[in-house]
This record gives structure tokens, sequence and C-alpha cells, in this order.
């Protein structure tokens, strides 16, 4: 008599079943509540001056006194440094001499308008003083503009009445020391001295660098992903004694190519300065209220790059896939993929997942 042969996938299949383990009959089930939950995350953020300035002359200079550091908090106006510049005499004695030649030329046709009322001198020879006075106008309100400028460019404002009292009182040199001057244009602190006691310095060299740091601007890298978390709730930095919250400012996040993130710009004071232009800090968020589902952490399976929970449905068992938040206290909120009152695998999901025994056993005829 021949004994009827058992193929051989039917064999490995009755093997298998005798080999269940004991956890496919011992599965723990739990129902997945509904609730809220408000996410928390953090990223780096990168701190800009809210506003900034290199301060330069615009002449040839040579540093006579230095009143500043790194760090100096100065008020508008503040003198920051002194120094002599030739050009800026050159100017003022250019207006000067002009300003003189102007008076003489106004003398002298008080003069010939008098000669010419007794009949001394020809109105040809009135007319031809009103022409000089009328040139000697002309020199100095161009010398005066060209002076004008350069005052400007230092942030010196001066009466152009108060300034030409000052020339005829005092001698120049006097008067081009006391406007040798760089003044502060706004307040803020002092964040680069680059010029030296005695130093002598093309124009356009940079002096010193003037930062406005209270408040200053945050820029916040957020991947793509997280996008959403971040439209809503609130977000701080923790400052040396307490949590400081950064306001969003208006406008769409930008793409930096460089780092694959998206730049959410806020604003934010800055207590004692602490916060440098350039410097990085880590910017925490919470996000806004939503509705999740909250499972046990036992109960969410990662596999293959997914999120997945083991669902039960009477006296079946199937894997869906859902999308998850962080862990808190034993618990994970389910974004998407599972419903409230859903019983969910929380012993054994493991194994289901990953044992499944269509996964195992491969039929072969």
């Amino acid at each position: 008599m021949f004994k009827k042969r058992v193929k051989p996938h039917l064999f490995l299949f009755l093997m298998m079943l005798c080999a269940m383990p004991a956890w496919a009959n011992a599965v723990v089930t739990e129902t997945a509540i509904a609730g809220t939950w408000r996410p928390l995350t953090s990223a780096f953020a990168h701190v800009s001056a809210h506003q900034q300035a290199v301060l330069s002359l615009p002449f040839f200079v040579r540093i006579v006194a230095l009143n500043v550091e790194p760090g100096t908090r100065v008020a508008a106006g503040d003198e920051l440094l002194r120094f002599d510049a030739p050009l800026l005499h050159q100017h003022l004695a250019s207006w000067k001499q002009a300003l003189l030649e102007l008076r003489l030329a106004k003398k002298r046709l008080h003069v010939l308008r008098q000669s010419e009322q007794q009949h001394v001198i020809t109105r040809r020879e009135r007319v031809a003083g009103e022409q000089v006075v009328a040139r000697a106008e002309g020199k100095s309100t161009l010398a005066w503009e060209i002076l004008a400028a350069d005052l400007d460019l230092l942030h010196i404002h001066i009466d152009k009445k108060t300034l030409e009292d000052r020339i005829h009182k005092d001698n120049l040199q006097t008067v081009a020391r006391s406007l040798g001057r760089l003044l502060a244009p706004f307040a803020g602190i002092v964040s680069a001295r680059r010029a030296a006691l005695g130093e002598q310095l093309p124009a356009g060299s940079p002096l010193l660098e003037l930062d406005v740091l209270d408040p200053v601007y945050v820029d916040v890298g957020v991947p793509a992903r997280e996008l959403p978390l971040w439209r809503g709730g609130k977000t701080w930095w923790l400052g040396h004694k307490h949590r400081v919250s950064l306001q969003l400012l208006a406008g769409v996040p930008l793409y930096d190519a460089s780092s694959g993130l998206w730049l959410r710009r806020y604003e934010s004071k800055n207590p004692g300065a602490l916060l440098r232009d350039g410097a990085w800090i880590e910017v925490h968020h919470r996000g806004a209220s939503q509705a999740v589902v909250w499972v046990p952490a036992a109960a969410v399976v990662a596999r293959n790059g997914k999120t997945w929970c083991v669902i039960q449905k009477q006296d079946q068992f199937k894997a869906v896939e859902v999308h998850a938040g962080a862990a808190s206290d034993g618990r994970i909120p389910i974004l998407s993929g599972l419903k409230a009152g859903t019983k969910v695998v929380t012993r054994g999901a493991y194994e289901w997942l990953y044992r499944d025994i269509k996964q195992l056993i491969k039929f072969v005829d």
C-alpha cells in the first residue's frame, strides 16, 4: 500500500499553525478616546537687528577721540567719536572767504549807489557793482551747499545763520574742531568698533557698527511638514530669567534653499540685550488646540517609515495607517486614520504587524 503524499505547501502551513505563539491568543485591546491636543515643538532661529548701520565718514580723517566701546548703549545724537578732516577745514575756509567777498561787494555797492545819487559816477558803474554782488552771492551759496552736504553726511543739524555767526566770532580752527564729531543717527548699541585712536582713514572707511537690538527680528526655520503646527498657538524663547514671547509678523513663510526650511519671521523683545545680531537660539512653539483620538503608547507601531495601529472588529484584526503626534503621559494623540470608540490592540500589536502569517508562508505548487 502506498501512503498518500502531503503537498509541501500544506505541510508548511500545518507546521506554522502548530507553532503559533502564545501571544496570538493573549491579545489585549483598549478603546480609542476622543480628546484635544496642543502640540509642542521647537526649532532653531536666527536673530537679526531691528535696525543696523555701518557708520563712516565722507572724507579722509584722523581719529582724535573715541567715546564708545563695543556694547556701549547710545542715544540718538550722542557723540561717538571726534576727528580731524582737512577737507572739512577746506570747505569751511572756502565758505568763510566767500562770505567775506560778499560782504565787501555789498559795501562797495552801497558806496556806488550813494555816489550815483551824488552824480559822481554813472549808472553803468553802479550796475557793474550789482553784478559783482550777484557773482559773490552765487559763490557764497555754492560754498554753503558743499559745506551743508558735509554736515548732512555727518548727521550734524545746524542753522546756517548760527554757523555764520560762529565763523565771524571764532577762529576757523575752533569751529572746525566743534564740527568734527560723529553723532549717533539713532538710539542703539555699538556692536563693533573698527577705528583706533590716532588712525588715519580714507573716505568711506567703516568706523562703527550701530544696532537696534530691542526689539529684534527672529527668523525661525520650520520643516514643510510642520508648517500647519506653527499657524496658530504661542511661540517663545527662554531668556536668562523668564520666557520671552515672539510676535508673528505679517507675510507668508519664505523658502530657504540652503537649509530646505521655511522661514517664519517674528519680532521679539530683547531684555538686557541678551540677543545680538547673527545669534542662533532655540525657539519653542505650543500649537493651537486640535481634535484628536488618544490611544495608549503601546498601540502605536512603526513599520517601513509609517505609523500603524492594529484595530479589532469583532473577531477580525486589521492594521491601519495613522498620523500620530508626540507621546504625552503614556498616551499618543492620533491626528488622522482612527476614529474614537475603535478598539486598538495594546498588547500583541507588534507581533500582529510583524508576524503576519501571510508574509511568512510563500505558497508554491
